[in-house]
């Protein structure tokens, strides 16, 4: 990666030494020539780019390490071909495994602000590499733009993974707080429940609570 970068330097008929300065932009280098002119030195300056090795965050590593190994498991793990995800195995094959492993870091950038849309509870249903990486990663086509993270966030929250979970947890505090073991129990048929209680951006055991409330349920614990 280049950076375009102005060098600035500067010396003084009476003060000893020579001052040198970097800045990113044209308005910072005004402003250090300026306050260097107005305290009498003799400036020069000259712009430069420098090449910067790229860098990456401890979390775009972890992500882009858990994206790859997914990306071998639905592409190269399954014994037999038709077991392959179709999708990612004929873009593994156009590209091949060196340009998809490069992808993979792209991926993982794109990812992180994803997950970072995810409501706390299903961040905490499963396992990060995966289940939620997985499911991520599902709603984008390989060598297409990528969806927007807003999209693919409310895409991932509504899977059948998902919508389960939510019930799994919606019914498991039905049961620890009030004493009805299921919906059933409850009065409520799955279609009823989806329609009106599965909220995603509703934590599943507030989404009780507003349940209890409204049908005046007595708590047990």
């Amino acid at each position: 990666m280049k950076a375009d970068l102005i060098y600035i330097e500067a010396e003084h008929d009476e003060v000893p030494g020579i001052v040198r300065e970097l800045a990113a932009d044209e308005i910072s280098a005004t402003k250090i020539t300026n306050d260097l002119l107005e305290r009498g030195g003799r400036v020069y300056r000259q712009s430069m780019s420098v090449n910067i090795p790229l860098a990456y965050t401890h979390l775009e590593m972890e992500a882009a390490l858990c994206v790859w190994e997914w990306l071998n498991e639905i592409t190269v793990v399954p014994k037999r071909r038709a077991e392959a995800d179709p999708v990612w195995l004929k873009y593994r094959e156009l590209v091949g495994s060196v340009e998809l492993r490069h992808y993979s870091i792209d991926v993982a950038k794109y990812v992180l602000p994803v997950y970072d849309l995810l409501p706390e509870w299903f961040r905490a249903i499963g396992s990060y590499d995966w289940e939620i990486i997985p499911a991520i990663v599902g709603e984008i086509t390989p060598g297409e733009a990528f969806p927007d993270a807003k999209k693919a966030r409310d895409a991932v929250l509504t899977t059948d993974w998902a919508k389960q979970e939510y019930l799994r947890q919606f019914e498991w505090n039905l049961h620890r707080h009030y004493g009805l073991a299921d919906l059933e129990d409850a009065g409520l048929s799955k279609e009823d429940w989806l329609a009106t209680w599965f909220n995603p951006d509703v934590d599943p055991e507030d989404q009780v609570k507003i349940y209890a409330e409204k049908h005046d349920l007595e708590k047990v614990r």
